[in-house]
């Protein structure tokens, strides 16, 4: 289940984000602004993903490797979302092939 945006939209990375241990992902959200409203996108960073990034295996919790990389993951997220780029769910995965391809 996709989003699709009408006219040319705008995205918003909200502050806040959180492990989700049971997928292995720091998990984030954006809101997309376009012509129809606000729509809703929840983002997802996997761990290896961060880790690969900055080379570093298990010596970092994976908030304060999302933090280090914040910028470069919500623009990554935000070129998937625009691309349409989208998980069966609606959500968008930032993998390791992502940020390191």
């Amino acid at each position: 289940m996709a989003a699709t945006f009408i006219g040319e939209p705008s995205i918003r990375f909200r502050r806040k984000a959180g492990w989700n241990h049971d997928l292995s992902t720091v998990d984030f959200a954006a809101d997309v602004l376009d012509a129809e409203g606000r729509k809703p996108v929840v983002c997802r960073v996997t761990r290896e993903a961060l880790e690969d990034r900055l080379q570093l295996a298990g010596e970092f919790e994976p908030l304060d490797l999302f933090a280090r990389l914040k910028s470069e993951i919500h623009a990554v997220a935000g070129g998937k979302m625009m691309a349409g780029e989208f998980e069966p769910d609606g959500s968008v995965l930032v993998r390791s092939q992502d940020l390191n391809g």
